[in-house]
Formats: C-alpha cells, sequence, structure tokens
C-alpha cells in the first residue's frame, strides 16, 4: 500500500515537473507575421495628427523608422509630420525580417490671399498759418499679410482726391509711404488714405488746420 502510495505521488511529482523544463520553440524558418501596420488619418493638414496602428506575432524586435525605435509588438502612437512621410515597421526573428509600409500624406496649405489689414493717415503739418498755397505731407501706413501689390489714393473732405498710388510688398509686414499735396487756399478740413485694391478700406480721417494770410 505504501509503495503504490509513493509511486502514485512520484508520478504527481514528474507531472508537475516535467511542463516547466521543456520549451517550445516556434517552427525553424518561419518570418515574423505583421497582422496590420496602418496610419489613421491617411491624409492630415499641416499641423494636424495621425495615428500609426500595428500588431506583429513571432517577433524578437519589433521597430519602426523615422525616430520611433523599438516598440511593442502591438500597439498605437500618435505621430504629426511636418510633411508627407511614408513610416515603415520591421519584425525581426530569427528566421529574418519582414516589414511593412504606411504613408500619412500631408496637405498642402491653401494659399492665403493677398490683403490689406489695415491703414493709418497722417498729415505734416496739422495747424498751418501763413502764406498760401501750402504744401502738405501726408503719410500712409499700410499693413498687408503677404506679397502682393495694393492700389489707394488719398482723398479730402472737399472730394478732391490725390493720383492712384501703388505699393508692393515683397513679405507680409507694414510700409510707410509719403505724398506731397498742395493744399491751395482751402480751410479746415480732412484727409484720409482710401485702398482699392486687393479690397476697400479706409483710414480714419486726419484733421487739419489751413489759416492763409
Amino acid at each position: 500500500m505504501n509503495k503504490l502510495f509513493i509511486l502514485a505521488l512520484s508520478l504527481l511529482v514528474l507531472l508537475i515537473l516535467i511542463p516547466s523544463c521543456i520549451t517550445i520553440q516556434a517552427p525553424s524558418g518561419q518570418l515574423p507575421v505583421i497582422g496590420t501596420f496602418s496610419s489613421s488619418p491617411s491624409t492630415v493638414n499641416p499641423g494636424g495628427t495621425s495615428t500609426l496602428s500595428w500588431n506583429v506575432t513571432g517577433a524578437n524586435s519589433v521597430s519602426i523608422d523615422n525616430g520611433i525605435g523599438q516598440v511593442n509588438a502591438a500597439g498605437t502612437m500618435a505621430v504629426s509630420p511636418a510633411t508627407s512621410i511614408v513610416y515603415t515597421i520591421s519584425a525581426t526573428n530569427s528566421a529574418g525580417t519582414l516589414t511593412s509600409s504606411a504613408a500619412i500624406t500631408v496637405s498642402s496649405a491653401p494659399p492665403v490671399a493677398f490683403a490689406v489689414t489695415s491703414v493709418t493717415a497722417n498729415i505734416s503739418p496739422t495747424i498751418f498759418t501763413g502764406s498760401c498755397p501750402k504744401t502738405f505731407t501726408l503719410y500712409a501706413n499700410i499693413t498687408a499679410n503677404g506679397p502682393g501689390t495694393a492700389t489707394y489714393r488719398w482723398e479730402r473732405e472737399d472730394l478732391r482726391y490725390s493720383d492712384i498710388q501703388n505699393i508692393t510688398f515683397n513679405a507680409a509686414g507694414t510700409q510707410t509711404t509719403t505724398l506731397q499735396w498742395d493744399f491751395g487756399e482751402t480751410s479746415s478740413g480732412w484727409v484720409r488714405v482710401h485702398m482699392l485694391t486687393p479690397s476697400e478700406i479706409t483710414s480714419i480721417p486726419v484733421y487739419y488746420t489751413l489759416s492763409c494770410n
């Protein structure tokens, strides 16, 4: 009876120990399997974000290029490329390396329409008493959002206006222009800048006083 008990106990111990001593190896010569590797969305606007998703089996190491590096066998990652790009995932084991790619297209930003965003006017002097006619210096500060050419004219309260002027911008910014204008013997009034193109904008009127002796 004791022998049967000892035998049964020995068999039980063997059943417990044997599985822990066995290493199950993948069949030799079998490459990893890349179940999925994709980007969503595959097209983004500049500054937008896309998500890379992947699922790999049978690999000892998994990596993604373009600065990402080693990753887990399955996962997701948000990326925000500056330009269109192709990401490649590499899955490696003793049989070799398998790769797959996912592209992300960064759409081109639509061109910004040229526009004058602000315009201010000034006049020198603002008050004059003396011999007429008097020539005044008119100043215009014109701000645009990018390269382009705008047209404008100066207008007076007495419904007189200057010839049409052109101003060209090579980049976004503000430019100052001047105009010498003989006001004759008119009395007090105002002047302003009237942008004609690319869209109509008028500055706040600037008042002056003219007294002729």
